[in-house]
């Protein structure tokens, strides 16, 4: 079925022929298509009536005329061409509309399953089949305010909320499944599970991935084109819709299809975990105070998970870790029979490439022990699992993480915290920082920010507005 994107595009490539063209004649091959007002009287109404301009509401386009509006709906496979001449009509071309310069828009549709309907100009909400839409995806109108109440009260999949034109229109199926993917959420949630921060991340994801649909020309699935045969290149920038057995882009999984509300759907089952906990990684930059928050959040009886801890202890107790990083990096890493953090640290300070295979050896060991302490607290019945991760975005491990938090801090401060810190001049600082992703970067990848910029209490007080934020989703006590 041709979505927003696709409809977008035939409006947009329809506006090059038609606008200021009147119309002449119409020729009806299958009138069952037209259904209000009546056949003759739409006929009657609408010759020798002007296209001044083509709208779209959802996936309704609005051919707007002098005195009338017309409202069509593509369905399953409707699509317009303009025909030279009535010899290139075909059979499945069933609404014809002679224009004044001797060219014809056909509307075509294989299923005849498209409508038409024609109302005074601008007034296409006064039909049920327009009123009782919601409000449309890339409208500022969907936003947080509107979308996450009508998620929270609702005990249906988060798929089957979002495909709900009477919630947002000109969201289908293709759309949806790539929406969940980006926002990292499992088709099957329910949306009184979903919290707050998710619901924005849902928002966040669904226009972006409309957004790039729309200057792709949409998706061309099957047999469904768009009108002059313009197809559609979003179906190559697909992440798991139609992509059954294929690896995720992300994590490397496979991409697996089921069910949800009678819809095909296709997710990633590690990027988007089925799971009763939800993560947050805390992520930032040397000295932006990362540690700060995660001592906030362990000061509110919620368990923080710290990544670097369990690498130093990893050092220690990993006999085929430690091999590893000797066999790579050499016995200069060796000091009193154990690794030194210091001298490994100055091999790859640097260096990218060892940088890289150091977090190739280290990473999987890692990840292993941070999913030993995530299925240790829903052992224990948690809700919320904080993970500190100091290179979370530098690892490419966001998909790991359901909700990903930064603390930052502009360049100036953070270069001043780190002198002081450290006792280094601002040369050995800048190259320090270097050696990270530059937090306004991070920035554009996270979903809540915390900026340090200020004091202590500042800092706090913007940690107990996304506490209680957690707490009104149930997240918290």
């Amino acid at each position: 079925m041709p979505e927003l994107p696709e409809v977008e595009t035939v409006k947009e490539t329809l506006k090059n022929f038609i606008i200021g063209r009147s119309i002449k004649e119409v020729i009806l091959k299958y009138d069952k298509i037209i259904k209000y007002p009546k056949v003759d009287e739409f006929v009657l109404k609408i010759i020798n009536q002007t296209f001044t301009d083509i709208r779209r509401y959802g996936k309704y386009l609005l051919f707007d005329l002098d005195d009338f509006t017309m409202v069509s709906h593509l369905r399953m496979e409707g699509k317009y061409y303009i025909r030279n001449s009535l010899q290139e009509i075909t059979k499945h071309d069933h609404i014809i509309f002679k224009l004044d310069n001797g060219k014809y828009l056909s509307y075509h549709d294989v299923r005849k399953f498209g409508t038409m309907e024609l109302v005074d100009r601008h007034l296409e909400k006064s039909l049920k089949s327009i009123s009782v839409l919601g409000v449309e995806v890339n409208s500022t109108e969907f936003n947080v305010s509107y979308l996450y109440p009508l998620i929270k009260k609702s005990n249906r999949p988060i798929k089957s909320i979002m495909l709900d034109q009477h919630i947002v229109t000109g969201l289908g199926n293709i759309y949806v499944d790539e929406t969940l993917y980006m926002a990292k959420i499992h088709p099957r949630t329910l949306g009184k599970d979903i919290v707050y921060y998710q619901v924005e991340k849902l928002i966040k994801s669904a226009k972006e991935i409309i957004r790039k649909a729309i200057s792709l020309g949409g998706t061309t699935i099957r047999t469904y084109q768009s009108s002059l045969g313009v197809d559609g290149r979003f179906q190559n920038e697909l992440n798991v819709h139609t992509l059954t057995g294929q690896k995720c882009k992300d994590c490397d999984d496979t991409i697996v299809k089921t069910r949800v509300g009678g819809r095909g759907t296709y997710f990633c089952p590690t990027c988007q975990r089925e799971d009763t906990v939800l993560i947050v990684g805390i992520t930032g930059s040397i000295s932006s105070g990362k540690s700060m928050v995660a001592s906030l959040f362990r000061d509110n009886n919620i368990t923080v998970i710290d990544s670097d801890k369990i690498y130093k202890k990893l050092l220690k107790t990993d006999k085929i870790m430690y091999n590893e990083l000797i066999s790579e990096f050499g016995n200069t890493i060796i000091k009193n029979n154990m690794i030194d953090r210091s001298s490994l640290g100055n091999i790859v300070f640097n260096d990218y490439n060892k940088r890289k295979k150091l977090n190739e050896i280290t990473h999987p060991h890692i990840m292993n022990e941070l999913r030993k302490s995530i299925n240790e607290a829903k052992m224990n019945s948690e809700k919320l699992v904080v993970l500190d991760i100091p290179l979370l975005i530098e690892a490419n491990l966001q998909y790991f993480v359901d909700i990903i938090l930064l603390v930052y801090v502009n360049k100036t401060k953070q270069i001043e915290r780190l002198m002081n810190r450290d006792n280094i001049n601002e040369q050995i600082a800048k190259s320090k920082i270097k050696t990270q992703i530059d937090l306004e970067s991070k920035r554009k990848l996270s979903d809540i920010i915390i900026d340090n910029n200020g004091t202590k209490e500042e800092t706090a007080k913007q940690f107990m507005e996304i506490y209680d934020r957690l707490r009104s989703d149930g997240i918290v006590n």
